[in-house]
């Protein structure tokens, strides 16, 4: 039976093993490192069957995804910054902390865009040392900081 301790408990294993859920990760398609990976996290996780936890992880990305989708609505929508969806599903807090800058909207920004977004950002982050992402979507702007507030939101003319 998965409690959410436990499932706090596999999303930290899950967390130190970024050939996993890293695209980025130099060995993230290596199939022995990822093999392996899932091995550490099973005996940690009194030897679990990997089956079984892939399974739990991808309940867990779907629930997170569908939080996710819900922010970005809210965001897109126009709401203000203190009316942005905030989560409290238990494990949202955590998995965004690493996923965050993995798992992003589909959106497509031109280069001009992509080149504005860079620019708030690194202008953003000599003020606000906290700060963990930018979102974009069409001419909006969410700089938002480690601890999930929103530090910086615009749209841009």
């Amino acid at each position: 039976m998965w409690s959410n301790e436990r499932e706090l408990q596999f999303l930290e294993c899950y967390q130190t093993e970024p050939v996993l859920w890293n695209s980025k990760d130099v060995k993230h398609k290596d199939k022995q490192c990822i093999h392996d990976a899932w091995v550490r996290i099973s005996e940690h996780m009194e030897k679990c069957p990997v089956a079984e936890l892939k399974k739990k992880r991808d309940s867990l990305m779907a629930t997170y995804r569908s939080h996710k989708r819900r922010v970005i609505a809210s965001i897109q929508s126009g709401a203000a910054a203190d009316s942005v969806y905030k989560p409290i599903w238990f494990a949202y807090k955590l998995m965004d902390s690493f996923l965050n800058n993995i798992v992003q909207c589909r959106n497509t920004l031109n280069t001009d865009t992509q080149l504005l977004a860079l620019i708030i950002k690194e202008i953003c982050c000599k003020f606000f040392s906290n700060l963990t992402c930018i979102l974009c979507w069409s001419s909006r702007y969410l700089l938002q900081g480690s601890d999930g507030t929103c530090v910086f939101n615009f749209i841009s003319p």
